[in-house]
């Protein structure tokens, strides 16, 4: 990987004479970086280009960066792997974004990288940049100043904006990677060559999707509290979302598995480019407070407000001042001023005035960020005030952010903040952002607890044989009973129940069990049985037992004709709440368990949680946790505590079902109903693939 970043020698094939050509802006933008090692331009129709000495062919040289036409690019990669490059940069667009022989074209180039080990990023990328060997191999516009921050991304064209934007804010850069198609070299690679170097100290990722998930997320997790990863994913939406035959399946889309991973391993996930950008520059300016809490000093109430809500809605708490602080406050600030937390200095402050005020906050032991915000009124100085803030800052062992919320009468003030020490941005909801993202890395780093999860034991050979006795009669869906099964296999709980087939049956399982119960119908070919009428539910008599099981009879027959019919099953009627748990196979990240109240908090509201297996008893805890319904569970209204301890290891035993059985494509529990004391599996749900 050291070829891509600290190359001796390059080669650009495909060099061009005529500018505006890509290979012209190649060659120009490594001697315009100041490259120092030596530079080949190919192009067998030219003898010298732009003063360097351009060759017919490619020679040996540590890294290759090719910019021709997408159908040539085989036979360049040929020759390079005969000769022993072992790096190369592909820039050529037309691939398999471009259509069917684009992606014949890029298969072939996937397996001439196997045939030679040369490694490869792109096609269809941007370039890269290491500013630490004075290289820009790429075709972008501007060349950043040298920095703490390293982008890798999938979009070019962010990487572009992304560099515009850093120059304007005075912000400069480590490594810049566009990977492109990803035909060979990967982020995760990326992410762990890159997070080894001191150099970078923040990373960004423009993420559009993870071919390897899992790896990433062992990657990440290594780093992660070494350094902040922020990323920025594009495709919240559910238009991707596979069908799938539970409601798991459904409310498992691309995104959720995406933010799962990114929580698990530590990466901080951002919701827009506009906090893409701003999360860089506040980890670029700021060190990493010691405490969650934040004190707010404002010159108008309105910005303190809003500062204050936004702390409200990203969960940051206002420090509350220690006795000293207040008082000191009252010294020194007009009578007409706040003392508390925000504190209001007024609309007429002076920048002494907020120099005395952020001294005397910066020195509370509650304090754990200090945001500065600044109005322009008439008594306002706010160049004064931006510098006396600077100087503040430099000596601060807290973070200081500032929002000088304004225009024209703030951009003198706001260009030295911009070049200075101090992030500056326009809002306080912004400024709030900021802060919350650099208490988000605290705790990501802060973190102690060992990511072990649990082995749960199962009866895997008794589950192995249902499987393949459902593979033999060439299914894919399990009954009910099967599912069950293998959860009772696991260790989950179930009511008791009986499978009859008759009228008179019914009766004497009835009384077996123990009114009140449940009937359901027992059939191979039916999913969702209360959608066909199949299920019957508070019987409690003998002649309403065998109401149900000519009634549900009847109803399956009516909705579903073609369905084959088992029987009836009579359940133990068990009372309690309703949940979900359930898992599904992501082609990307593997198992993925989902956690939710049933009926309409998962139907409509959608009310889950996520986590990508294997996952730790505190992981489970947390799931339960998440969901807006929680207090539910924990007796709302009066209601007595429901056994979240329980739960959580329901989760767990489902999480390792899914982990044991690869072929299982989907399993959940709708409804697991818990109670004060344990809870129970009523019904079971299994997908294995086809």
């Amino acid at each position: 990987m050291d070829d891509f970043f600290y190359p001796k020698s390059i080669a650009v094939v495909g060099a061009a004479r005529e500018e505006g050509k890509v290979g012209h802006s190649v060659l120009k933008n490594l001697i315009d970086a100041g490259f120092e090692g030596e530079i080949v331009p190919v192009n067998p129709n030219a003898t010298e280009i732009l003063g360097l000495k351009a060759y017919p062919t490619i020679k040996k040289v540590d890294l290759a960066v090719v910019a021709v036409p997408a159908r040539v690019v085989p036979s360049v990669l040929e020759e390079a792997g005969r000769i022993g490059i072992k790096a190369a940069i592909v820039i050529s667009a037309g691939f398999r974004e471009a259509g069917i022989e684009g992606g014949r074209l890029e298969g072939q180039i996937k397996e001439i990288s196997r045939k030679y080990g040369i490694r490869i990023v792109g096609p269809n990328c941007l370039g890269i940049i290491s500013t630490g060997a004075r290289m820009n191999a790429s075709f972008a516009s501007e060349y950043p100043d040298k920095g703490v921050i390293s982008l890798i991304s999938q979009s070019g064209a962010l990487c572009t904006s992304f560099l515009d934007w850093a120059a304007t804010e005075g912000l400069g850069f480590d490594k810049f990677v566009s990977v492109g198609n990803k035909v060979d070299i990967t982020e995760a690679e990326l992410l762990d060559y890159i997070t080894r170097h001191s150099s970078t100290r923040i990373v960004a990722l423009y993420i559009e999707g993870i071919d390897n998930g899992r790896e990433f997320m062992r990657i990440a997790s290594e780093t992660s509290k070494l350094r902040p990863i922020i990323a920025l994913k594009s495709g919240r939406t559910d238009v991707g979302a596979k069908a799938a035959s539970s409601h798991t399946g459904a409310l498992a889309g691309s995104d959720a598995t995406y933010d799962a991973a990114f929580k698990q391993s530590g990466v901080m996930r951002v919701d827009s480019i506009d906090e893409f950008f701003d999360a860089a520059k506040i980890f670029s300016h700021c060190e990493i407070p010691k405490l969650s809490t934040v004190a707010i000093i404002t010159n108008a109430g309105g910005p303190g407000v809003l500062a204050s809500d936004a702390c409200a809605k990203y969960q940051l708490p206002l420090a509350n001042f220690t006795f000293d602080t207040i008082e000191m406050l009252k010294r020194r600030l007009p009578p007409e001023s706040n003392i508390y937390n925000p504190v209001d200095i007024l609309g007429d402050a002076p920048p002494q005035r907020y120099v005395d005020t952020l001294e005397t906050v910066l020195n509370d032991e509650n304090v754990g960020v200090v945001v500065v915000l600044l109005t322009p009124q008439a008594m306002t100085e706010p160049e004064k005030t931006a510098t006396s803030t600077l100087e503040l800052s430099a000596h601060a062992k807290k973070p200081i952010i500032t929002s000088f919320i304004g225009g024209k009468e703030l951009s003198t003030a706001t260009e030295l903040l911009k070049h200075g020490s101090v992030a500056n941005f326009a809002s306080p909801e912004t400024a709030i952002r900021a802060a919350h993202n650099l208490v988000r890395f605290r705790e990501i780093r802060t973190s102690e607890e060992a990511r072990q999860a649990p082995h749960i034991i199962g009866r895997k050979r008794a589950v192995s044989l249902r499987i393949k006795n459902v593979q033999k009669d060439r299914r894919t869906s399990l009954t009910e009973e099967e599912g069950r099964d293998i959860l009772r296999a696991y260790g989950v709980k179930a009511p008791r129940e009986r499978l009859v087939t008759t009228r008179d049956k019914v009766v004497q399982a009835s009384h077996e069990i123990g009114y009140p119960v449940v009937m359901k119908v027992s059939s191979p070919d039916i999913s969702h049985k209360t959608d066909v009428g199949g299920v019957v539910t508070g019987i409690s008599s003998d002649k309403a037992a065998k109401n149900a099981f000519d009634q549900i009879y009847a109803n399956v027959n009516r909705r579903m004709p073609q369905a084959r019919i088992n029987g009836v099953i009579v359940q133990e009627m068990v009372q309690g709440e309703e949940v979900i748990i359930g898992a599904t196979c992501d082609p990307q990240f593997g198992p993925f368990v989902t956690f939710g109240l049933g009926g309409l908090y998962v139907e409509v509201l959608k009310d889950v949680s996520h986590r990508i297996a294997p996952i730790t008893f505190a992981e489970a805890k947390e799931m339960i946790s998440e969901i807006k319904s929680y207090p539910i569970l924990l007796g709302a209204r009066g209601r007595k505590a429901l056994d979240i301890d329980a739960l959580a290891d329901a989760i767990l035993r489902v999480s390792q079902i899914s982990q044991d059985f690869t072929e299982i494509q989907e399993v959940e529990i709708n409804p697991l109903i818990v109670q004060e004391d344990g809870c129970y599996a009523v019904d079971a749900l299994v997908v294995i693939q086809g």
